[in-house]
């Protein structure tokens, strides 16, 4: 037998989930060592060994499949530390990236958008000095009209290693068309310069939209060599400790793929943390029986929420990163700067809760790590929320009297309030700070928060969900047994995903709707044939046991006059004539449920503009969902007073034996896990079922 481990590793605390021998599903959590995050995961790898008794390297040689979350991406991408890049484009497209598509506003929040003053264009990851033009040129058909000028081409490229760049990308006008040149390009720059590394558009994005691939590009080549030396320090790591395989890690597109090759598709682990807790949460919505959930994880750091629809999580063709468009599939997810490190602060006589954090270092002022800057955990202290010798199972003593102080000197009394109303306006304040943000990734889609069950987790999530969620109007808040480190939970039982894609344009003409006359069965058959054989090679090179192989595929749709398509699902496959019909009529459908009635022009025309298709293999391993057995040990309630609506309330206090499945009870109430702590508001009732997950409804 063998066991099989997870982490994610987070701005405050690394999480790690580990499946053991006999089926038991535990969980760890350590602080993050922002400089070395290799030693959060070895400390919370220790913490499982001592509690079997054995040595760490012992753990680790026994571990069958180890995978993991990283921000490494993100934060190279955020702080702009990544690689110095140059680029290759066709001769007269060179200012694609600074020309952008003219937006000033993109990738801004409402507010910022709105102050006209101060708005810029998005500074790309490129210099332009380092921007070199090809002589060659394809059409749009796919026909070269001017050959690669290989002389040329060589010639800019030791130009740019003249100027000490890590990294080249290359982004070829119609290049997903006929990828050749690129090819070419990427062939002589590995010639002069091997150590070099190199991205080519029509390998990343092989599909229309000259801005989004060049883009996607440039941010893979800035990101690629930061995330290869990351993620050889990771392996190199965990060997030299005993683990005996290549780590798995966590991609956007929620599924997990061998951690040596990240590099390559550096984009596609731009999120890669959160998106796992999107996987937990899916399964907790399959314990309740319930296909519509958002998911929403509060930790130190950040608040993020995701949706699943009918089962599957959200996906989003298109993100922002520093206002750069990035073109690969990812679960949607909408983030704010709202955990349990987020700082308070007195502006103009107002309160104001984050963006910034405390962070792991030096963290809340309760800490007492030498922070002096009032956070929301703080907050929590103060209101008696969290129980400061109880802290993750006590081994972290909160400081009380530091809490009190940073709130009483930052927020009360520059605001004239009492300690403990001051600490409630900065929960208050970070709670609809999250309500709104959850209203943004559902109202604004079309959603209705109240058709949905309410995940929540993260470390700091269950503290707070019974306010934000009863603001919502959600009928359930679920609180997974596993609520502190769910998104270590759900890249545990990520499978491996590969996802493969074709451009194509396949054109049924304006004013018949006689669709499968125009576009052919044969075809699309052709096409997911080809596609769904590259993704099972692919599946395969990974070098893991896989038990079975599922093919999700999709095709992206529009109306002829438009510039923008819509993906949508295909139900059946292989496809016969009648089949062709159904699948423009769904995507019709889909169109108006996004839209509005009567937004479809049918007698547009109609064009296929891509293909895709998702390869999901489950990993041969159990299956520890089920399995976060109930303590044995005698429940405890006692009383303890928490100050809301403006006053000391007594409520209920449990510890985390109680939570057996059939237990049920009432707030104002709390629950003392070892790593979070729940709290049931008054008005609430809470429920367990036989999964451990604790359900909030309002009470009749």
């Amino acid at each position: 037998m063998s066991y099989y481990a997870s982490s994610d590793i987070g701005g405050t605390f690394t999480d790690t989930a580990v499946l053991d021998p006999r089926g038991r599903l535990r969980r760890y959590k350590a602080s993050t060592v922002p400089d070395n995050p290799v030693k959060g995961i070895l400390a919370t790898l220790a913490f499982a060994a001592a509690d079997d008794g054995v040595e760490l390297r012992e753990l680790l040689s026994q571990i069958a499949i180890f995978s993991h979350g990283t921000t490494i991406a993100t934060n190279a991408a955020l702080t702009r530390k990544g690689a110095r890049i140059g680029l290759l484009q066709t001769a007269g497209f060179g200012d694609t990236v600074f020309i952008n598509r003219g937006y000033k506003a993109t990738g801004l929040d409402e507010a910022t958008s709105k102050n006209f003053r101060l708005l810029t264009k998005p500074v790309p990851f490129v210099d332009r000095k380092l921007v070199r033009e090809i002589n060659e040129r394809v059409d749009y058909k796919g026909r070269v009209l001017v050959p690669l000028d290989e002389a040329q081409a060589r010639a800019v490229v030791r130009e740019l290693l003249a100027e000490k760049v890590d990294a080249i990308a290359v982004s070829l006008l119609w290049a997903f068309k006929v990828p050749d040149h690129e090819r070419r390009l990427r062939d002589i720059i590995q010639e002069e310069a091997p150590g070099v590394f190199v991205t080519i558009s029509s390998d990343l994005l092989p599909r229309l939209g000259e801005l989004a691939r060049t883009q996607t590009a440039v941010m893979n080549a800035f990101l690629g060599p930061k995330v290869k030396g990351a993620m050889r320090s990771l392996v190199d790591s965990l060997h030299a400790e005993g683990l005996p395989r290549e780590p798995l890690l966590m991609r956007s597109n929620g599924g997990l793929s061998a951690a040596g090759s990240a590099a390559d598709e550096a984009v596609g682990i731009l999120l890669s943390g959160p998106v796992g807790g999107v996987v937990g949460a899916r399964l907790v919505g399959e314990q309740i029986g319930s296909s519509n959930v958002i998911s929403t994880d509060m930790g130190g750091t950040s608040f993020d929420v995701g949706l699943i629809i009918d089962g599957r999580p959200m996906i989003q063709r298109e993100t922002f990163i520093e206002r750069q468009v990035v073109a690969v599939p990812s679960v949607a997810i909408d983030t704010i700067g709202a955990g349990g490190g987020s700082i308070a602060t007195v502006q103009n006589g107002r309160l104001r809760v984050g963006p910034e954090s405390a962070g792991a270092v030096p963290g809340p002022a309760c800490y007492g790590a030498g922070g002096t800057e009032p956070t929301v955990t703080d907050a929590d202290v103060v209101l008696g929320l969290v129980n400061p010798d109880n802290f993750l199972g006590g081994r972290i003593k909160l400081d009380a009297g530091l809490a009190r102080k940073a709130i009483e000197e930052k927020v009360a009394k520059p605001l004239g309030l009492s300690i403990e109303d001051a600490a409630e306006g900065i929960k208050r304040i970070v709670d609809s700070q999250m309500s709104d943000l959850v209203r943004q990734a559902t109202v604004y889609r079309g959603y209705d928060p109240r058709d949905f069950i309410l995940v929540a987790y993260g470390g700091a999530g269950p503290v707070h969900a019974s306010s934000y969620g009863a603001d919502l109007g959600v009928d359930k808040i679920v609180v997974p047994r596993t609520a502190s480190i769910l998104s270590a939970h759900g890249i545990l039982l990520s499978d491996l995903v590969v996802t493969r894609e074709q451009a194509s344009s396949l054109i049924c003409p304006a004013g018949t709707d006689a669709f499968s006359d125009h576009i052919k069965a044969e075809e699309l058959n052709r096409v997911f044939g080809d596609l769904q054989e590259s993704a099972r090679q692919a599946l395969n090179a990974q070098g893991v046991d896989i038990t079975a192989v599922e093919y999700e595929r999709y095709v992206d749709v529009r109306f002829r006059p438009q510039i923008f398509d819509m993906s949508v699902d295909v139900s059946k496959f292989p496809f016969a004539k009648p089949d062709v019909d159904a699948l423009i009529e769904h995507f019709i459908k889909s169109y108006e449920a996004r839209f509005g009635t009567g937004s479809a022009f049918r007698a547009a025309g109609i064009e296929i503009s891509a293909f895709r298709i998702v390869a999901r293999a489950r990993l041969h391993r159990a299956d520890g969902s089920g399995t976060a057995a109930a303590s044995g040990a005698p429940a405890k309630t006692t009383t303890r007073r928490i100050y809301s609506g403006g006053a000391w309330r007594e409520a209920a206090i449990h510890d985390e034996s109680a939570i057996r499945p059939g237990f049920a009870f009432d707030g104002p109430a709390i629950v003392e896990f070892d790593d979070t702590t729940l709290v049931v508001g008054a008005g609430q009732r809470a429920e367990v079922d036989k999964f451990l997950n604790v359900t909030l409804t309002a009470r009749a």
